[in-house]
């Protein structure tokens, strides 16, 4: 096994910790750390050129799955969002 040296340290939200916690525990990783780890280096191999086009038929997949799953949480902050300025308005007007 590879030794690993080099460490990579990023501050996240309550909400960001608790979500990433879930997804990791989703996927059975054995810790978080090992989570994000591979979460971090799919996103660079995904971004990296491929010598086949194409890829495979799993490959696509699951770059399609990360592609949705960004999504959905984007999607899942602006209707968070909404609901807040919604409620604040109607507190406001209370």
């Amino acid at each position: 096994m590879t030794t690993r040296k080099r460490l990579i340290n990023f501050r996240v939200t309550d909400e960001e910790f608790l979500r990433l916690k879930h997804a990791s525990s989703m996927t059975n990783s054995r810790c978080l750390s090992d989570f994000a780890r591979s979460a971090i280096l799919e996103t660079a191999r995904a971004s990296e050129p491929s010598h086949d086009a194409n890829g495979s038929v799993s490959e696509q997949l699951q770059a399609f799955d990360r592609r949705l799953a960004r999504l959905e949480s984007r999607m899942s902050r602006i209707f968070d969002a909404i609901a807040e300025a919604k409620s604040a308005t109607l507190s406001s007007e209370g």
